[in-house]
């Protein structure tokens, strides 16, 4: 077997519609309530005992630590998933992200399991090194339901010619 990685791997060479998990991870009450004064401070995600009296019915996690957490995975899953890679080669900047949504609360002791899918390639050549990648990005709570969706257009380097 063969291993392919990341360096062997140019814009031409990522197909639509590769996919990928980036992990999981479980929120607890001290996390939530700890990102939310520091980054999002409202009651539903700051004082479990006033959360309770809201329209949601109890402590809620920021929409962004939600998001902040689909960004660390990423980022611990793309160093592993690129160990080895040494050339210069500078894949992966994000340019935009856009039809960002939160559609369901995640609450302590919920575990997101996020995801990635190349979803386009855009006919875009950027400064004539770089295309263009667009993937959807998914968090999944732990029965099944999308808890976040957005795309991001990110950048990849062409085969040189």
């Amino acid at each position: 077997m063969t291993t392919l990685y990341l360096r062997d791997r140019w814009f031409e060479d990522l197909p639509i519609g590769e996919f990928h998990v980036f992990g999981s991870h479980t929120f607890s009450e001290l996390e939530i309530v700890e990102f939310a004064e520091s980054f999002d401070p409202r009651p539903q995600s700051t004082n479990p005992e006033a959360a309770r009296y809201n329209h949601r019915h109890g402590l809620i996690a920021s929409p962004w630590l939600v998001t902040a957490m689909w960004m660390r995975k990423m980022v611990d899953y793309m160093e592993v998933y690129a160990q080895g890679v040494n050339d210069g080669r500078r894949n992966g900047a994000g340019v935009a992200i856009t039809d960002l949504q939160w559609l369901e609360p995640v609450r302590p002791g919920h575990t997101l399991t996020y995801t990635y899918e190349i979803t386009d390639k855009p006919d875009r050549v950027i400064r004539e090194k770089w295309g263009l990648i667009r993937s959807r990005n998914e968090a999944f709570n732990q029965y099944g339901n999308k808890v976040m969706q957005f795309e991001i257009d990110i950048l990849a380097e062409r085969r040189p010619a």
